[in-house]
């Protein structure tokens, strides 16, 4: 069958078309396909570029807490990440945190270890005469309000909380001897230990206006209890030393030398923080667990455990304390407390007594590893006697902020910044 002139031309016309229609159909696939690649590169770009301004945040970061090694190890530990650019942003960062670490300095001045009581939440029931005398709350005591302006004042001061155990070392040549750490530090930076006595949440003070006890928050984090003027029991963040401490630290990590805190003085009567573990009740063994279970979250992070005594009592301040005694109340901490909190090498002794070096009772209490010995005192600096220390702390609290004013503003703060309207005046 012949096809005419005609049909043919149609034909090849048609061909031409449908050809180039799908040469069209051919180049906006490859134009599509080119875009998609470019987009997924550009995302990928941007994902990078993310990636590395996230590792960029939490360097610095550890940098503002001394954590110079980790910084750089999350630095290098992507190759890709850092390019030949003499401005690359990591390039220059490594800079900034090997130049950091390189300024550090010995520190050479005294010591400064500063304690405080559990701290008043509303002072209108500390100081309202009913229950427990005002007096003694207004003398041993701050306030909320006072330790939150404390901590900036001592910070603005060039103070970094420094851990109480890293101020010691076992002789090379004797490890049953100790010696004194050096301590590095950026210039101008002064160690600090902290220190919190009798955190136990005794009866006699849970209804005027202290916390309950210590708790585990749903966010793994430890909280206070307190209980409002109203009898409501509330979970808060501000209601004793260590949240508060924990958040400010979080908030302004350049305070805190590698993430420590402070240290915790544990009696034993009563129980430990807020809960009677001591005493044979029902809910013992759950009472212990959950002390446990708070000390070990404070332990990882930041914070040490003390001794203070089984007893606290007042035959250490009277002068009737005999060795009898100081073994029996020893040896109830760490067999009724230790098991909870952890074994610890810290003594914080009950009314800051002091022993001489050679008294048969102090040693009983270092020979039990208790090497580090912190009576009450304003010398500011550390004894080594030879296998233990003994570093003097300052309170803090109405007292010295009333008697010993001139002190506290020299080293720590202005003392008419922080006292608290709320408190009476003290006679």
């Amino acid at each position: 069958m012949k096809i005419s002139m005609k049909a043919a031309i149609i034909v090849g016309l048609l061909a031409v078309i449908i050809g180039g229609i799908m040469l069209a159909q051919q180049a906006e696939t490859a134009a599509a396909f080119a875009n998609e690649k470019e987009a997924e590169a550009e995302e990928a770009e941007r994902m990078q570029e993310k990636q590395k301004e996230d590792i960029l945040t939490q360097a610095d970061t550890l940098l503002q807490g001394y954590f110079y090694q980790e910084a750089i190890d999350l630095l290098k530990s992507d190759p890709t990440m850092i390019s030949t650019a003499t401005d690359d942003a990591i390039t220059v960062k490594l800079a900034e945190i090997e130049s950091a670490s390189a300024s550090l300095v010995k520190y050479e001045g005294p010591v400064q270890h500063i304690f405080f009581h559990s701290l008043i939440v509303y002072p209108e029931l500390a100081f309202d005469n009913k229950g427990h005398p005002a007096k003694g709350y207004n003398m041993w005591m701050a306030t909320v309000s006072e330790f939150k302006k404390i901590l900036p004042a001592l910070e603005k001061k060039g103070y970094v909380l420094y851990p109480l155990t890293e101020y010691i070392e076992p002789e090379p040549e004797n490890p049953k001897n100790i010696r004194l750490k050096d301590i590095y530090l950026p210039p101008g930076k002064i160690p600090l230990v902290i220190s919190i006595d009798d955190v136990n949440y005794y009866d006699y003070m849970k209804p005027d206006g202290f916390a309950n006890r210590l708790v585990m928050g749903d966010d793994g984090r430890v909280w206070t209890e307190v209980i409002t003027p109203e009898g409501k029991a509330t979970l808060t963040r501000d209601g004793d030393v260590m949240p508060i401490l924990d958040d400010y630290v979080e908030a302004h990590p350049g305070f805190s030398w590698r993430g420590a805190k402070g240290t915790l003085a544990i009696t034993g009567y009563q129980g430990a923080l807020g809960y009677r573990i001591t005493d044979g009740l029902p809910q013992e063994a759950e009472w212990q667990r959950t002390v446990k279970k708070i000390a070990d979250t404070m332990k990882a992070d930041g914070w040490n455990f003390a001794c203070h005594s089984y007893t606290h009592n007042s035959y250490f301040r009277d002068g009737s304390l005999t060795l009898k005694l100081i073994k029996h109340d020893t040896d109830r901490w760490i067999q009724k407390i230790e098991p909870f909190v952890g074994k610890t090498n810290i003594y914080i002794s009950p009314f800051g007594v002091h022993f001489k070096k050679e008294d048969p009772r102090y040693r009983y209490l270092i020979e039990q590893g208790f090497r580090i010995y912190c009576p009450v005192s304003n010398e500011r600096r550390i004894t080594v006697n030879s296998d233990n220390v003994v570093m003097p702390r300052v309170n803090i609290d109405g007292y010295s902020m009333n008697f010993r004013r001139n002190e506290l503003e020299k080293y720590y703060f202005d003392v008419s910044d922080v006292l608290d309207p709320m408190r009476p005046r003290l006679q």
